[in-house]
């Protein structure tokens, strides 16, 4: 199941941390599950909306007073170039029930890793276990791609990712029709 779930949110296990100004994989599960309880939807997100995987395809994006701050100021999503530290941002992964099997999160803490902009990933099974949490390369490795906004994406169909790009991240897994088709509708939101 470990295995499963590591693989559904794309991320393997992180290397130890070394900063111990970072929160604790626990204490952030713990300001997950306030955003959770306080449905503090991320602005520009809807809850269950398009997902990129089968094995996910509904997800919902979350964040902290910080980030949505973030977004505010700079007039939306595509426009943030830089995070405020104490971001957080989250995404709920769900099955095709509707029912939670993942999530992930970026925690923005300062002095924590500048050459990928200070993000803590991580990421958790539906129970609050630890998948991963630190310097995450895999999950690094994606959110590059949006690095002019601080590495977080859009929501679809705002921000999109090429197939070809998707399938070199998950090439074990099948793609979300619905997020095909979101891409064949919405071709200059692709990023390039």
């Amino acid at each position: 199941m470990k295995h499963l779930l590591a693989v559904l949110c794309g991320c393997l296990p992180a290397l130890a941390l070394a900063n111990t100004s970072v929160s604790s994989p626990q204490s952030l599960w713990k300001e997950i599950q306030g955003l959770q309880k306080t449905h503090a939807i991320m602005p520009e997100s809807t809850p269950y909306q398009v997902g990129s995987r089968t094995v996910d395809p509904y997800t919902t994006d979350l964040a902290n007073t910080a980030a949505k701050d973030s977004v505010q100021k700079a007039g939306g999503i595509l426009k943030v170039t830089r995070y405020r530290e104490g971001s957080l941002v989250v995404k709920e992964n769900y099955n095709r029930h509707k029912q939670l099997v993942g999530v992930t999160a970026m925690l923005k803490v300062e002095n924590f890793d500048s050459v990928d902009r200070n993000w803590v990933m991580a990421a958790y099974d539906p129970t609050g276990k630890v998948l991963a949490f630190g310097k995450v390369g895999s999950c690094i490795a994606c959110h590059v791609i949006v690095r002019k906004q601080d590495m977080v994406f859009a929501p679809p169909p705002q921000q999109l990712l090429p197939i070809t790009t998707w399938k070199g991240f998950f090439p074990k897994q099948a793609m979300n029709p619905r997020y095909v088709a979101l891409i064949t509708q919405y071709p200059h939101n692709v990023v390039p």
